[in-house]
């Protein structure tokens, strides 16, 4: 919180009444901040005591300064917030006090904005498989690659083929992955070039963007194989379940298939298309696929 303390004195507004509890020198009612720090000779050069109060420069709701000769100390004068009456009097700055949202930014400001933000979004996304998907993506997911599971030293639980399990492994060089692949492929069309995985993020960012119904599907088409395969993952390890790839690519498919029906579309030729696609029956008589 120190850290932010420079960056926060900006934003704070200060009313302080008459001013018998506010310090002169010390306390940063003042739009320079603090005046001791910025003019450390002032009190010597104004004849106002370092600990006297605001009071002390305060007549009849008005300021009363000392006449000033020392022309650095002018600048103390010059730039005297107003008074403003309200129930008693008392002064104040004139700036909007900042909204939780500006602070916000302040402390925490935006990155750069990211491709793959789209993969997240859509009619039909379901929230924990995009959660996984985030992790994937961001590199976060608990694989064993990760330098303190290093002692753990095993390999991928899916394939048991020897190799190291890393998110570019699993997601989706590996065979068992590959094999839910080829399960999902005969059940509907699924584009997906065989790269490693951060290219086949970017890839999908880049063309499954916008809108579209059935670039939704794909999207959240791909966030339920990441869950699913993660979830399978932690099964075989921490649980001793396993399941064949034949009733996990199944099962991705059903879920997005139901999610699909669940969602109310227009009836259009894209939603038309996005039923064909997922072999849905059309729900409009006389408008057949």
């Amino acid at each position: 919180m120190l850290s932010l303390r420079n960056s926060l004195m900006s934003h704070i507004h200060y009313r302080v009444g008459s001013g018998e509890s506010v310090s002169l020198w010390h306390d940063p009612w003042h739009p320079l901040g603090p005046l001791i720090s910025r003019f450390p000779r002032g009190p010597q050069m104004t004849r106002i005591g370092p600990l006297d109060k605001l009071s002390a420069v305060i007549k009849d709701g008005q300021w009363n300064w000392p006449f000033i000769t020392d022309i650095a100390c002018l600048e103390i004068t010059h730039m005297l917030p107003p008074f403003w009456r309200a129930r008693t009097e008392s002064f104040g700055s004139q700036r909007m006090d900042p909204s939780t949202p500006q602070l916000l930014m302040i402390f925490h400001p935006p990155g750069p904005k990211v491709l793959w933000s789209s993969l997240l979004m859509g009619s039909f996304k379901i929230p924990k498989n995009c959660f996984i998907l985030w992790l994937a993506i961001m590199g976060r997911l608990s694989t064993l690659d990760k330098p303190w599971l290093h002692h753990i030293g095993g390999t991928c639980i899916l394939c048991q083929d020897g190799v190291p399990e890393t998110h570019d492994h699993l997601f989706f060089s590996c065979s068992f992955s590959r094999r839910c692949f080829t399960i999902i492929r005969q059940q509907i069309t699924f584009p997906w070039p065989h790269r490693d995985w951060k290219h086949g993020i970017q890839w999908a960012s880049s063309r499954w963007r916008g809108k579209h119904v059935v670039n939704a599907a794909y999207r959240s088409l791909l966030a339920s194989i990441v869950y699913h395969i993660w979830q399978e993952r932690n099964a075989r390890r921490f649980q001793q379940r396993s399941r064949p790839p034949l009733i996990v690519g199944r099962l991705v498919v059903e879920e997005i298939r139901q999610r699909i029906i669940s969602v109310q579309l227009r009836h259009s030729i894209s939603s038309l298309g996005l039923y064909r696609l997922w072999k849905i029956p059309w729900p409009v008589e006389g408008f057949s696929i």
